[in-house]
């Protein structure tokens, strides 16, 4: 099954500026300025992603889990960027 990075890249940016819509005035504008552009948002995005994902696999019980799909998640996010920023 081919993986449309494309289309998710799409999802992804429109998610982001769904939520900056939602978000304190300040907040939004900031974040609207990338939510537009899936690398410029990629590359602000990732650095917080795998700064959590070390940190959430502390939390007992699911952490290890929850800190497994992030990084996961930072996988295929990467995928798409390589896919469609480089």
């Amino acid at each position: 099954m081919a993986f449309d990075t494309a289309t998710a890249a799409r999802l992804i940016t429109d998610e982001v500026a769904a939520a900056a819509a939602a978000a304190p005035d300040g907040v939004a504008m900031a974040a609207s300025a990338k939510a537009s552009d899936f690398c410029s948002l990629w590359k602000a995005a990732k650095p917080i992603l795998e700064t959590v994902s070390g940190f959430i696999g502390l939390i007992p019980g699911v952490g290890a889990t929850a800190g497994a799909v992030l990084k996961g998640l930072i996988k295929v996010g990467d995928m798409i960027y390589e896919a469609q920023c480089t």
